[in-house]
């Protein structure tokens, strides 16, 4: 844990403490705030069994909406409350798998007065369904929504960083919500959190830079934000609205509220905000494969209802954010792993003389020590201690060492607090309060280590976050702390953590030292060529999912949701072609994911080699492609092929790819003739001196070709010679017809002259093919 070390009270005495009263934050962890048994009174509930609509369960409230008792309600059908039409949009949302894609759905209520407008949200929870009746604005304006939602959405595309990210995303919710102050706030590892981006009115404190200890989220507010990711409380000062009753007839417990948006909140909570001044709040999860990453909360010091509409907003600004925050992350992973693999290459040129590990490891010192961000770096074994760069001294390290045999025998360690798990390291924490130990073998005192120094600051806390929480004056309920005033701290004894693409890359680095004292050096040196030229296609792979792939993904789903959902039936030729468009992309997105799942499967799925006769394989393609054969009246000629050692499956796609892609780019003046030829020629590959036999398969058309100086571009990832209005396709194809030759140890190439037409052959060994040396 960090070091705090608290000030003294403006007096000079310690703060007063009395065991006797103080109550642990964990209390708030076994508080039920699920099932609360009330809601917040500016909406209502319905709960029923969907088969017949029979209401088992209502809000107290509703007494003042249809002026009768929950008792009177309890048992009819929730038909008999609605109109025709509102009971015919409810019964036609009920029939969808999802129900959160149906809200809001326009509910009127038969009430004495007669009927009244709500914005009413379905959900499915434990057996039971659940309607809850918010006021509904018809005034509001489903276009001026989609404007304002797509400029929020563009201004944080164009972010460069996390911090700029969150900035603009604040900024955005605290225009279309209005709230007093909006702030992002970031949870750590051990789930305290600090706010990293915050806009506000000038009435309201700052709270910019502050740290909250983990306990004011305990772990089941936590799971809640995680499952239920919009929070709305209007009005703090509200009375709770019963359920009557509070039973589950399917389960036999109480109503389980996790999803509903009126559940009313924690004592504990609505204490909170008081002691903060704030009587309004709203709150969106930032959530990232499935863990609460943060949250944008809400603030206002007079009580304000959103409406769903906007709430709905700033939900999917929160969730752009999410997807900005993964791209930013993801290529800032890329560029660390393109300088994992030049570092991996420089090694192990010098790890490959005759000076030894030591001396190899030294010449590379300042980049394994900027690499990962390091002050100091040790090779702790057998023969001593060989370190550079800021670090403990060799006895020191020695004694670490076997203190990691003990604790860690075979496995990675690293921390950024080493002096709290390790009491010696306390003595020069100054030098290395982060430590990352990666053991070479089995023989775990042989270790490469990294080192951090101790990086002091101070920590601005909203409030005291070690001043006990106390039984209140209304018997035993958590008191929360009454002052969140700026409360300063400073924290020694602690280092920048380690990242997790850090300590992979340690251990790649780790994989490679083992390699060269295991002999492997040679073998290792043509794998790392061969991963230096995958990770230029996983680069590319990257930041075509972060952006041609994401991008569009963003569009439809957002844009498709928001088009579904709120845009009135009638809707005009601009919105009918933006619908158009939005269907374009789709299409075009699939398609590019579906090719890009077959380029990565290659190499990892394949299937293991076997001889193949050829021309069995060619008869399967073509009578795959017979409709697009016959649509095209194409003629199709073929030599008698070969049996080759393959994989089938992947030789398969090979032929069907070049012979789509011929007719694909036909020359519509003409009938398309294509020519499948094979030929046995004689081959040096390149770093050997034999001879091999292998069959040249080519296939010619008479299409549109192109010009020659593309011959080797056309088999790179995502290149096109031709526009995509132009012609179907997505720019993989021919890159895995070259990994699948490659897979088999060939070769393949192009020839073309526009106008006239293209000729596409590989050649194949004809290795373990009885019969393969003889003269064809």
């Amino acid at each position: 844990m960090t070091d705090r070390r608290e000030p003294a009270s403006p007096d000079g005495s310690e703060p007063s403490r009395s065991d006797d009263l103080a109550v642990d934050f964990l209390e708030c962890d076994k508080e039920p705030i699920h099932i609360p048994g009330c809601i917040q009174p500016h909406g209502y509930v319905f709960v029923f069994v969907e088969r017949d609509l029979q209401i088992v369960s209502v809000s107290g409230n509703i007494e003042d909406l249809v002026g009768a008792q929950p008792d009177a309600v309890l048992g009819t059908s929730l038909a008999s409350h609605l109109t025709d039409g509102s009971l015919e949009r409810l019964t036609a949302a009920l029939g969808r798998d999802d129900l959160a894609a149906a809200n809001p759905i326009r509910i009127d209520l038969l009430t004495p007065a007669g009927k009244r407008p709500f914005n009413g949200l379905l959900h499915r929870h434990d057996s039971l369904t659940f309607l809850e009746l918010e006021p509904r604005d018809d005034a509001y304006s489903s276009h001026d929504f989609f404007r304002s939602v797509r400029a929020a959405i563009h201004r944080l595309q164009t972010a460069s960083d996390l911090l700029a990210a969150c900035d603009i995303a604040a900024r955005e919710i605290h225009r279309i919500t209005g709230f007093d102050r909006v702030k992002v706030y970031r949870f750590s590892s051990d789930w305290s959190g600090q706010v990293i981006a915050e806009h506000r009115v000038d009435s309201i404190p700052s709270l910019l830079d502050f740290h909250f200890p983990s306990s004011d989220i305990p772990a089941q507010s936590r799971a809640l934000y995680t499952l239920n990711t919009v929070r709305i409380i209007p009005d703090i000062g509200y009375r709770p609205s019963p359920l009557v009753p509070d039973r589950n007839p399917i389960t036999g417990g109480p109503i389980d509220l996790s999803y509903c948006t009126l559940r009313s909140v924690s004592p504990t909570h609505v204490e909170y905000m008081v002691n903060m001044a704030v009587y309004g709040a709203m709150s969106i999860s930032i959530v990232r494969d499935n863990r609460l990453w943060g949250m944008i909360s809400c603030h206002n010091t007079l009580p304000r209802f959103v409406p769903f509409e906007t709430r709905q907003a700033c939900e999917l600004i929160a969730q752009v954010l999410t997807w900005q925050i993964s791209v930013l992350e993801e290529a800032e992973i890329v560029r660390h792993s393109v300088r994992v693999r030049a570092l991996q290459n420089r090694l192990l040129h010098e790890l490959n003389d005759e000076k030894g590990l030591h001396a190899g490891l030294s010449r590379v010192g300042e980049e394994l020590l900027s690499l990962m961000n390091a002050s100091g770096f040790a090779l702790c074994g057998f023969d001593g201690v060989a370190s550079f760069g800021r670090t403990p001294s060799q006895g020191q390290i020695l004694a670490l060492a076997k203190w990691l045999a003990r604790k860690e025998p075979h496995g990675v360690f690293e921390t950024d607090r080493l002096a709290l798990h390790h009491e010696d390291a306390a003595r020069y924490a100054e030098i290395a309060s982060g430590v990352l130990a990666v053991p070479l073998g089995r023989a775990s005192t042989t270790l490469m280590l990294w080192f951090r120094p101790e990086v002091a600051q101070t920590v601005t806390w909203g409030g005291d976050p070690h001043k006990p929480v106390r039984i209140g004056p209304r018997g035993k309920r958590l008191q929360t702390r009454a002052s969140f005033d700026a409360w300063r701290e400073e924290v020694r004894g602690r280092s920048l953590p380690w990242r997790h693409h850090e300590v992979a890359a340690a251990v790649e680095i780790r994989d490679l030292v083992v390699d060269v004292i295991l002999g492997r050096a040679e073998q290792l040196e043509s794998a790392n060529r061969e991963l230096s030229r995958i990770n230029d296609e996983l680069e590319s792979f990257a930041y075509v999912a972060a952006h041609d792939l994401k991008e569009p993904l963003r569009h439809i789903e957002a844009f498709a949701g928001l088009l579904s959902d709120l845009l009135q039936p009638a809707v005009d030729d601009r919105l009918s072609t933006m619908v158009d468009g939005i269907e374009a992309s789709s299409r075009r997105l699939r398609a590019l994911i579906n090719d890009l799942a077959e380029y990565s499967r290659v190499g990892r799925q394949g299937r293991p080699m076997q001889p193949v006769d050829m021309n069995e394989v060619l008869s399967e393609v073509l009578t795959d492609l017979k409709p697009m054969l016959q649509d095209t009246r194409a003629v199709v000629s073929s030599d008698d092929l070969p049996t080759l050692r393959c994989d089938s499956s992947q030789i398969r796609q090979l032929l069907q790819n070049l012979i789509s892609n011929a007719l694909k780019y036909r020359d519509i003046s003409r009938i398309p003739e294509l020519r499948i030829n094979c030929a046995i020629e004689d081959s040096k590959p390149p770093d050997s001196g034999a001879i091999e036999r292998r069959a040249r398969i080519s296939v010619s058309d008479n299409g549109i070709g192109f010009d020659e100086q593309h011959c080797e571009q056309v088999f790179e990832p995502f290149q096109r010679l031709h526009g995509p209005d132009q012609y179907e396709g997505t720019g993989i194809g021919l890159a895995i017809c070259r990994k699948i030759v490659n897979r088999h140890g060939g070769e393949i190439t192009a020839t073309s002259q526009a106008g006239i037409g293209s000729v596409f052959a590989f050649s194949l060994p004809l290795r373990g093919i009885e019969g393969a040396g003889e003269e064809s």
